[in-house]
């Protein structure tokens, strides 16, 4: 099934794939779902024909109406990503979790997980922005008044995006690899008064309590530069002068992690904590599995998957460690410097949404 639509609005509406009526007639969204989704649309004054082009993740009927599997959706794609390609729309909307898995591939490594928790999003991705929301058919199903109700507010917010997203950053390329003690030294004592310096700890455990847990590096952003770096003598020395330095604030994905290990390394904890982006994240928005620093930097950031090498290596392994002495250092290093980037990325939005 082609494409179908005028698409006045730059809008790519995605679904999953052809109903028994779609099939029949060859076009895309006129069953009982596609009626409702025209009827919801019509409500806000948006004609799914007229204003939108319509395709699916899969072009064909599954036998049967069955969810289509996960390699039917991966064969299909590049019929998809040359829909996105000739048509080049400002806004993708997704319908249900088949359309968003499609969408996202390659750009979320991970397994898409539940639907709920990507629901509403305005993913400023690349060229486009992607918009999550419920399948229609889903809430024919569900008959789910408050369900109902957000549908219609996130197709109302996915069809008032007026500006393309903005160019993804080259984040890695901004990231200051060090490995001399005296000039990591002399580069964190340079820190002495800045306001905002994000810290992030790399380590072989989650735990700083247990008997052979150890530090492995830290990075640190401020002003508009992330260094990154091995925990050498020196190096620990002048972190121990800055994390005790209260009038430096402080910035953490999750602080409580940092906190610990400080008391651990110092035999004191941090001074000047001013923001942890993971808390912010579950204040503005308490559903699950929606805070980890890799779904926030998608979600609000556009920045797609970036630590697939390094994740299976900072995993618990035979016990309670993991193997990061395994990863080549320059790889962790610059992984650690683009966390500390995005976490004040994150920290700026969520100040900026708070009104602080």
């Amino acid at each position: 099934m082609a494409p179908y639509g005028k698409g006045r609005k730059d809008v790519l509406v995605v679904g999953e794939a052809p109903g028994a009526t779609e099939d029949s007639q060859g076009r895309p969204f006129i069953g009982k779902a596609g009626q409702f989704l025209r009827d919801v649309l019509y409500d806000i004054d948006v004609d799914l024909d007229r204003d939108a082009i319509t395709t699916n993740a899969i072009i064909c009927r599954p036998a049967g109406n069955r969810t289509p599997e996960a390699k039917e959706i991966l064969y299909c794609r590049p019929n998809l990503r040359a829909t996105i390609e000739k048509f080049q729309p400002r806004v993708v909307v997704t319908l249900g979790r088949v359309a968003l898995a499609s969408v996202l591939e390659g750009i979320w490594k991970d397994d898409v997980g539940p639907l709920e928790r990507w629901v509403g999003w305005r993913i400023p991705y690349a060229d486009y922005w992607i918009c999550p929301t419920y399948h229609p058919s889903f809430l024919l199903r569900s008959k789910n008044k408050l369900m109902d109700r957000l549908f219609q507010q996130h197709l109302q917010s996915a069809f008032s995006i007026e500006a393309n997203s903005a160019e993804l950053p080259d984040v890695e390329a901004q990231v200051e690899v060090l490995y001399d003690d005296k000039e990591i030294a002399r580069r964190i004592e340079a820190l002495d008064g800045y306001y905002d310096v994000v810290v992030d700890y790399e380590t072989n455990c989650a735990k700083p309590e247990l008997p052979n847990a150890q530090l492995h590096s830290c990075a640190l952003f401020a002003g508009n530069k992330a260094i990154s770096f091995p925990w050498l003598p020196r190096t620990k020395l002048a972190m121990g002068n800055l994390l005790r330095d209260s009038r430096v604030g402080k910035i953490a994905h999750n602080l409580k992690f940092e906190e610990r290990w400080t008391l651990k390394e110092f035999g004191h904890g941090v001074a000047g904590w001013k923001w942890d982006s993971m808390l912010a994240a579950h204040c503005l928005d308490n559903r699950t599995g929606i805070c980890s620093l890799k779904f926030q930097s998608l979600v609000r950031l556009g920045v797609p998957s970036y630590n697939e090498h390094i994740a299976p290596y900072l995993e618990s392994h035979r016990g309670p460690y993991n193997r990061i002495g395994e990863i080549n250092p320059d790889q962790l290093l610059r992984y650690g410097g683009m966390d500390v980037i995005l976490e004040h990325r994150l920290a700026k939005l969520q100040r900026k949404d708070m009104g602080i």
